[in-house]
């Protein structure tokens, strides 16, 4: 291992520590077992801790450490696209996604943050989804993530915000490519959508990762969309997330 990867590394896992914020949630017990959300009532929807505690991502090192396996992947495989992110609460993930960029030396790539910026919207065609019961609708204004971002010195031009809901501001990535995206987007509605405009954009070889498997919603979201436009290619879940393989060429499946 060389002097480069050990800075590289040691910066990227700072990058993880500080937007879980595990520096000051974390007590006693070891980054590899610290989940966040652990200070989070779900009975009361509300954060357990001081306002200015809370992580700016609810996600665990297993799933951050999916994430950049996933750049790193497509990057050594020579995927072409950038990477993307639907549904970014507080921007932790495009935070680790920028940072990666700059680790890596990934001159030639963006982050696309796309967000409604408002809170999950309700379901209008799926019926029984649990996520339509929460009273926390997870808001983050676009404001407050432009700060968070900043604060690690990553806000610039490579960070490319998509603020609206996603039936209306997704459209407008028709002529985008993208290498990996991530959905965390918790209803079905929301993942189907994001689905049905991202998922042709995604490079042959690129890596879809979802975010949200644990909820019924979101898979059936899922499997209802891969079956609907014939895609088989593995499924594999790891620390909750499921990620797979894009086997079709960039453009297809094509939007129904």
């Amino acid at each position: 291992m060389t002097a480069q990867s050990v800075h590289r590394d040691a910066y990227l896992d700072l990058i993880k520590r500080s937007i879980t914020n595990y520096h000051y949630l974390g007590g006693d017990g070891s980054f590899e077992d610290f989940r966040c959300v652990t200070h989070y009532d779900l009975e009361q929807a509300r954060w357990k801790i001081d306002p200015l505690a809370k992580p700016i991502t609810l996600l665990n090192k297993i799933q951050l450490d999916l994430i950049e396996q996933a750049v790193v992947a497509v990057e050594q495989r020579k995927v072409p696209g950038d990477f993307m992110e639907a549904g970014i609460w507080r921007g932790g993930a495009i935070i680790l996604m920028r940072a990666l960029i700059f680790a890596y030396g990934l001159n030639g790539r963006k982050v696309f943050a796309a967000d409604s910026f408002a809170g999950i919207p309700k379901n209008v065609r799926a019926v029984n989804d649990p996520v339509d019961n929460w009273s926390d609708r997870w808001v983050a204004p676009i404001e407050e993530v432009r700060q968070n971002i900043a604060r690690f010195g990553l806000l610039d031009h490579k960070v490319v915000f998509v603020p609206g809901f996603f039936s209306d501001s997704l459209k407008s990535l028709s002529r985008e490519r993208f290498a990996v995206i991530r959905l965390d987007s918790d209803s079905y509605d929301s993942v189907e959508t994001s689905l049905e405009y991202l998922y042709p954009l995604v490079s042959q070889g690129g890596i879809v990762i979802i975010d949200d498997w644990h909820l019924p919603g979101c898979r059936m979201a899922v499997l209802d969309y891969r079956s609907r436009q014939g895609i088989r290619d593995d499924i594999f879940e790891l620390g909750g997330n499921a990620y797979w393989v894009k086997q079709q060429s960039y453009g297809t499946p094509r939007r129904s």
